[in-house]
């Protein structure tokens, strides 16, 4: 038997205002220096940055969003939900992956989690995807790790909410990690099915994933979801 952390981003939402103070990091994007070897700059930044905080995973960004952050990742449940980048105590808190995620080796769907503020930091504009138009504009995901830069392409869109234990009903929030085949078509197969629009991108086993969630305001303990599947990784210098 299986038993997950319980976390309290799946448990409550918050739509905090824009008067407080959040520290992210900015990344520094340079153009390399005449006659040296090219070398992503983002690449750079993120390096230089997980010195200051080694629970640094990776880099987030959407075109036309406002959503270009650090990711972090640590097994204490909900640490960034109410810290920023640097360990502060912020109710904007940090993008984060999901607690019962496996980094080595990677696990076939990371979860990723935000808040939807309402100032659109964080993740509040993963909820402009609820009109197919901004997909067809926007339907791709960048995202950095340490040594990688990997390109998702979106293979679907939906609104859920956070069921009850005892709700026999799929719960996206439970996919971590594919140990078989039929289980990852399963997974697949209902997030096609709830897709708010039609999307011809799907994925096959052993491709993977992101799943992005913020909270949504249209149903008691809603979710605003964004899977998207891996197409590029190119390994970094």
């Amino acid at each position: 038997m299986v038993f997950f952390l319980i976390s309290i981003f799946l448990l409550g939402c918050y739509a905090f205002s824009m008067n407080i103070q959040n520290h992210q990091p900015q990344l520094i994007e340079q153009e390399p220096l005449p006659g040296t070897e090219e070398e992503d700059p983002i690449q750079k930044s993120i390096q230089s940055l997980y010195k200051e905080n080694s629970d640094l995973m990776g880099w987030i960004q959407i075109e036309g969003t406002n959503i270009n952050y650090p990711v972090m990742y640590t097994k204490e449940v909900d640490y960034y939900l109410r810290r920023d980048f640097y360990k502060n105590d912020d109710q904007w808190g940090s993008i984060f992956v999901d607690p019962n995620n496996t980094l080595t080796p990677r696990d076939s769907n990371l979860i990723i989690y935000g808040h939807n503020m309402k100032d659109d930091r964080m993740f509040h504009d993963l909820v402009k995807y609820q009109e197919e138009s901004f997909y067809q504009e926007h339907p791709k995901i960048i995202f950095y790790t340490l040594t990688t830069k990997e390109e998702y392409t979106i293979i679907s869109v939906f609104l859920s909410k956070v069921y009850s234990v005892v709700d026999s009903v799929f719960k996206y929030y439970k996919f971590h990690n594919a140990t078989s085949q039929e289980e990852y078509r399963t997974y697949i197969e209902n997030i096609k099915a709830q897709s708010l629009y039609p999307i011809e991108e799907t994925a096959t086993f052993n491709e993977d994933l992101i799943t992005l969630s913020t909270c949504e305001y249209s149903q008691k303990n809603g979710r605003m979801v964004v899977v998207a599947k891996k197409i590029t990784k190119n390994q970094l210098k």
